[in-house]
């Protein structure tokens, strides 16, 4: 039970800034204000910024709709031939971007 009162890292930051703004005067005050605005610019980075990944994978997602389009007699096997293919195409261009 007492687990679940436990903070994480960065509730634990944040506490410790809030006592330096509340203890510190204005060096205190500089702390927290560096700490919260690190914060707000992280989270709003993450939210506006799109990873390699999900960039790789939507190009991949349009190359298999591009060939579903523009082939539609293939049969399920070959549909299935190319869905494999371009998936594989995508794995190994993440490796490669997790390699870096």
């Amino acid at each position: 039970m007492a687990l679940n009162f436990r903070m994480d890292l960065v509730e634990l930051l944040n506490q410790i800034g809030v006592l330096a703004f509340i203890n510190g005067g204005e060096e205190g005050r500089a702390l927290y204000n560096a700490f919260v605005t690190g914060r707000v610019c992280y989270e709003v980075y993450k939210r506006l910024s799109v990873s390699q990944a999900d960039v790789l994978r939507a190009e991949t997602v349009i190359r298999i709709s591009q060939y579903v389009k523009s082939h539609p007699q293939a049969s399920q096997a070959q549909l299935k031939a190319e869905v494999e293919k371009e998936i594989k195409i995508f794995a190994q261009k993440v490796a490669q971007l997790e390699g870096m």
